[in-house]
């Protein structure tokens, strides 16, 4: 998964614009879970006869009529993007005292993806909380870790206001 921003940080006059960060989820095994995001506009809205490719090249219609039925919405791609800054990753002043955010509503994207609500989500690296804070909302168990300490203070405190 890539997950691209609306902007960068900081210039660079050596090297072009970061813009775009990998995503990983991991799972033991084969993921037990996966709810997509069908988000991404259809540009047809009719429907078409399914074809199969022979082993000369040619194309075939299948002998039964079935025909797929497109939705107005469907799955979106690999690339999510969002905007981000003040205001648009997260409402808390306090997470700003991280030096890198990832916007609430990636991580809320990423949880509803990956989970249902009950599972536990774990973020290994939790830095601010925001994964902790999104499972929270969406019914999730979670588990945050941090080697930081003042880290897992931003983490707390975030945490506790979303529980009030």
């Amino acid at each position: 998964m890539v997950y691209q921003k609306s902007g960068f940080a900081n210039p660079s006059k050596n090297r072009y614009h970061q813009i775009f960060e990998y995503m990983f989820v991991f799972s033991k095994g084969k993921p037990k879970t996966f709810n997509p995001i069908k988000d991404k506009p259809n540009k047809t809205q009719y429907n078409f006869s399914k074809k199969r490719r022979n082993k000369d090249g040619s194309m075939t219609h299948q002998n039964d009529k079935s025909r797929i039925e497109v939705q107005p919405f469907g799955m979106r791609f690999n690339i999510w993007r969002y905007i981000t800054g003040r205001g648009n990753t997260t409402k808390d002043a306090i997470a700003f005292e991280h030096p890198a955010l990832f916007p609430e509503k990636l991580v809320q994207d990423h949880i509803l993806s990956w989970s249902n609500e009950g599972d536990i989500v774990l973020d290994p690296m939790n830095g601010a909380g925001t994964t902790t804070k999104m499972a929270y909302l969406l019914n999730r168990k979670y588990i945050g870790i941090d080697i930081s300490e003042k880290y897992c203070e931003i983490a707390r405190k975030r945490l506790l206001s979303a529980k009030k």
